[in-house]
């Protein structure tokens, strides 16, 4: 994806960075955390109201204080295994599966992904999926990855820049902006 990448995150308490890897789990919907492996998670996407939605859109409340926006770039080509419309039949299961409520299930297929490999027999770095809140595209990228992407720049998500835009996104998504001083 040539594309720069989005990605929310918050430092504290969990010591996250923009791109940083979670290797506890599995918690996510592509988590493919196994017993004895050691396996990084790492979620981003390539538009603002993706990030927004996969971050707020369970509880609908937006809370942009303690996160942060940062800017991804890629170093190289990403082998990804797109899960998008019939991606997903190609891939074996169905596109129903973006947007599951049953994360078991998902990280299973996950887990399953993960032992696939594209044409030239890489195993893929990640998946490229519908998000389950709005149907923008988003990335479940896998630790193998993880020196492929750079963080470009990172702004905070309480920046009064980005007041304008996350108030957008709150009313295009029916979704509430929590007040300022939250």
């Amino acid at each position: 994806m040539a594309a720069p990448l989005l990605r929310i995150y918050r430092p504290q308490p969990y010591g996250s960075s923009a791109c940083s890897f979670r290797y506890e789990g599995p918690f996510s919907r592509f988590d493919h955390h196994a017993d004895g492996h050691l396996r990084g998670i790492h979620y981003s996407a390539p538009s603002l109201s993706s990030c927004v939605v996969e971050v707020f859109g369970d509880t609908g409340l937006i809370e942009p204080q303690g996160c942060q926006l940062a800017l991804l770039r890629t170093n190289r080509p990403m082998a990804l295994l797109d899960l998008r419309g019939s991606g997903a039949m190609r891939a074996g299961s169905v596109v129903a599966l973006n947007a599951t409520a049953d994360r078991s299930l998902s990280q299973q297929w996950s887990r399953f992904f993960y032992g696939t490999a594209v044409a030239d027999e890489r195993p893929i770095d990640g998946l490229l999926y519908s998000n389950a809140h709005n149907g923008e595209s988003a990335l479940a990228l896998y630790e193998r990855a993880e020196a492929a992407i750079h963080c470009e720049a990172e702004l905070s998500l309480a920046a009064d820049e980005l007041r304008s835009r996350l108030l957008a996104i709150a009313n295009d998504h029916g979704m509430t902006m929590a007040s300022s001083g939250s």
